[in-house]
């Protein structure tokens, strides 16, 4: 009888141990998938001929390209987007409201005004934003993508990956 009871908490702390395992392959899994979908979004934001004096935004062909490659790729996972200046998008490329549920959030950076707002920071006086005026379009994009830990027993918790493509120049 003594040995009955001395094996139940060892199979306890088996079952614990795989289930640790478990979910750590998940995650790293699910992180790795994220991590290659981010990659993929930055490829077709970069490769695209996106006009940026609409207002920065991406056109519906892009985000065609981009749902396309999250459902040849597999990835299911939605998040809420961090704030109100992110654009969120669900799997059917649709814009999500208040960025909730979103598959992927995206948020355009204009350099050429973060530029010209530091060189009202460095300047005083009109003549150096004549000298240092006339700056091309510059923009870059800002990614972020979700991913969670799935094992049993335990509730999603989503976490939250960035990533930002290089600048655009148009």
């Amino acid at each position: 009888m003594k040995e009955a009871i001395s094996g139940v908490p060892i199979f306890e702390i088996v079952v614990a141990f795989i289930l640790l395992f478990t979910g750590i392959m998940c995650l790293t899994i699910n992180h790795t998938k994220a991590f290659g979908v981010k990659d993929e979004i930055i490829n077709i934001i970069e490769t695209e001929n996106i006009d940026l004096t609409k207002n920065n935004e991406l056109d519906t062909t892009t985000v065609n390209k981009i749902i396309d490659a999250l459902s040849e790729i597999g990835y299911r996972t939605s998040g809420d987007c961090p704030d109100d200046t992110w654009v969120g998008y669900n799997r059917n490329g649709s814009r999500v409201s208040n960025g909730r549920n979103a598959a992927f959030c995206v948020r355009a950076v204009d350099v050429e005004a973060a530029t010209y707002k530091d060189l009202n920071k460095i300047c005083s006086d009109e003549s150096c934003m004549a000298v240092n005026g006339g700056l091309p379009k510059m923009v870059y994009y800002d990614i972020a993508l979700f991913y969670q830990l799935d094992i049993p027993l335990v509730t999603a918790i989503n976490f939250r990956i960035y990533g930002s493509t290089r600048t655009l120049i148009r």
